[in-house]
């Protein structure tokens, strides 16, 4: 689950700060990644420690779980808030943020300092912000951090962590390989190769013995009650309240329309669109080079000759523009001339040559032209306000004491009662019940309760702000079906484990035959096993083990020569498996040696590295004055795996 995880913190500086560069993992340097530090550090959030009096607030550590959670599932990784937590990520992430407040910490107090023309150059080298001409891209720099919430400031504060993360970090992860006399001995055993065959004895080809007597059968089902356990089930009572019950009362008056128009005449005022094309530069001596070359008109030759790239951006109004480039540049916009050739101005610490392409004039709107699109928004807010209110009567009644029926009652709901379910909403009765999205959020409510007749409660079960009053009715205690249910099942299990013991008997004796030399597939025959698959004869090498059958990963624990037997799933039967060779890992000899010997010793000299990091990190938080406020870090913890990170 956590394989996505676990690589990153492989990366150079990653143990130290795993999680400060999670949001551009693949945007900065493909080792690290900046996130919005400082953004979360003067957030409201209560502090969680405090290094040399810098605070480490509950946020930071908030947005680095939710930030990791986002990039991993952005990138197929199957995690959930949940999951990261119950694996460790709160303590990773409260830690990061401790090591990191240290980093900064320990470098201001020893004069380090980054330079603005340093991270300029970090920039505009990076790779990962060319454009297709292979330089870099203004474009394709704004497009990657607006992609990942960030601001070029924000940025600029991260890539400056970096470096000092670099700078103290470097010389102390020397990276030196690791020694050949542990690299060696761990390659050969990877590179050791076994030959045996396999053989199956099938469940299906032992006879089973007669069928059970009445007797019989009622032992082994006593014996084996826990297979046929039906889960708990739950009764719940729920009444639904959904918008289409409300839209009579939601029609909006003549009044209220016109009102709305009055609310909002400036949306429907004349107003004015402006198409832009703009050059974004990160110095004023590049942007003036731009601006000289543009002279003749050609802005997007002048960029190209820049190395940048001339963005072009279709009509759009001043909001709109602001949001794509930046509001002071949408001022100068929308009071420029059209044509012009502007610039180099500075415009909200950005350096810009631009031009304004196009000016479209919009004609106001009139009460009878929007009429529509009005009374569609003033029914959906008078719909929201409606249920709203709907709700907090139906919470105020269960409050004061109201029963589910007579809540529902006033508020001229209708009941329903559910089947009894399953925690997941499924009906171990009936195979053909499929719950719906409702049936399966009352049921997860349903079992949030401790016992029936507790309070009912309301829950959301629509993003149409739907939503359920729920009471829990009964609880039917897990137990195994009542035999007279499943005879016919009872039996049928008990005669596939007669014939499943009798293919352990048949394997284990064909054990002592196999080392005395016996091929397998007389074995087989004269254990009777002659149907299903043939013998197969496996040829591995250790390195080749993962995703390989557990009969074949316990080939590799066994002597040369010798037998084992293994149950197979469902018991289908036992594989019986001989190891005949075992050769031993030879690094000169095989075409995988050299390689893999490079990759073992590169990747232990890197467990080496980050051990290096790990106690460099440590040794600064020491050496610092940290703080823990344990009574904030603990309700941080319970809320998190309470409700798994707000915005989750």
């Amino acid at each position: 689950m956590l394989n996505a995880f676990r690589n990153f913190t492989k990366s150079r500086y990653g143990l130290i700060i795993v999680f400060i560069f999670l949001g551009l993992l693949a945007i900065a340097f493909a080792a690290s990644d900046v996130t919005g530090m400082r953004q979360s550090i003067t957030g409201s959030s209560g502090a969680l420690a405090t290094v040399a009096g810098e605070k480490v607030t509950e946020q930071q550590v908030r947005d680095r779980l939710e930030r990791y959670v986002r990039n991993a599932q952005a990138q197929g990784q199957k995690i959930t808030m949940a999951q990261l937590l119950a694996q460790g990520g709160f303590e990773a992430a409260l830690n990061d943020a401790v090591n990191t407040a240290a980093i900064e910490a320990f470098a201001n107090q020893n004069g380090m300092a980054v330079g603005k023309k340093l991270i300029d150059t970090d920039i505009a080298n990076n790779p990962q912000f060319a454009g297709m001409d292979g330089k870099f891209s203004q474009q394709t720099f704004e497009q990657l951090l607006a992609q990942n919430q960030l601001t070029p400031a924000v940025f600029r504060e991260g890539m400056t962590t970096q470096r000092y993360a670099a700078w103290l970090v470097g010389p102390v992860a020397l990276r030196a390989p690791a020694p050949a006399g542990v690299v060696t001995p761990y390659v050969a055993t990877l590179l050791e190769r076994r030959t045996g065959i396999v053989g199956f004895v099938q469940s299906l080809a032992m006879d089973p013995g007669p069928a059970p007597d009445a007797n019989t059968l009622a032992g082994y089902y006593a014996q084996n009650r826990s297979r046929y356990q039906v889960p708990e089930r739950r009764i719940v009572r729920y009444a639904l309240a959904q918008p289409d019950a409300l839209k009579a009362q939601a029609t909006p008056t003549e009044a209220e329309i016109a009102a709305a128009y009055k609310k909002d005449a400036a949306k429907y005022a004349a107003s004015e669109k402006r198409g832009v094309e703009l050059v974004q530069a990160i110095s004023q001596s590049v942007a003036a080079k731009v601006a000289a070359a543009a002279k003749g008109g050609d802005l997007t030759a002048a960029a190209k000759a820049a190395g940048l790239e001339a963005r072009t951006i279709d009509a759009s109004d001043k909001a709109t523009l602001a949001k794509q480039v930046s509001a002071p540049f949408a001022d100068a916009a929308f009071t420029a001339p059209a044509t012009a050739m502007r610039g180099p101005v500075q415009l909200g610490g950005a350096w810009f040559v631009y031009r304004v392409s196009k000016v479209e004039k919009i004609a106001a709107r009139t009460l009878d032209q929007v009429r529509a699109e009005l009374t569609e928004e003033v029914t959906k807010r008078k719909l929201a306000a409606l249920l709203a209110d709907s709700r907090q009567a139906i919470e105020d009644a269960v409050g004061d004491g109201a029963t589910f029926d007579e809540a529902v009652a006033k508020a001229k709901l209708t009941a329903v009662r559910s089947p009894a379910l399953i925690a997941n909403g499924t009906d171990p009765d009936n195979a053909a019940y499929q719950p719906d999205a409702t049936v399966t959020a009352v049921m997860k409510a349903g079992f949030g309760f401790e016992q029936a007749g507790d309070e009912p409660q309301v829950i959301p079960v629509g993003q149409d702000g739907s939503f359920a009053l729920v009471s829990l009715e009964k609880i039917v205690p897990a137990a195994p079906r009542p035999l007279a249910q499943i005879t016919d099942k009872v039996k049928a299990d008990y005669m596939l484990d007669q014939a499943l013991a009798k293919a352990r008997t048949a394997a284990t004796a064909m054990l002592p035959k196999l080392q005395k030399g016996v091929p397998m597939a007389q074995a087989l025959a004269e254990a009777g096993a002659t149907k299903g698959a043939p013998p197969k004869p496996f040829d591995f090498k250790r390195s080749e083990l993962r995703g390989k059958e557990n009969f074949i990963q316990m080939a590799f624990d066994m002597p040369a020569k010798t037998a084992r037997l293994v149950e197979a799933p469902n018991r289908a039967g036992y594989y019986v498996v001989y190891v005949d060779t075992i050769q031993p890992g030879n690094l000169a000899g095989d075409p995988q040696g050299p390689q893999m010997l490079q990759s073992i010793t590169q990747a232990l000299g890197q467990v080496g590295a980050q051990e290096y990091e790990r106690q460099f990190a440590a040794s600064l938080v020491s050496a610092l004055k940290v703080r823990r406020n344990e009574a904030a870090i603990a309700r941080l913890r319970a809320d998190l795996q309470r409700t798994g990170a707000s915005g989750q």
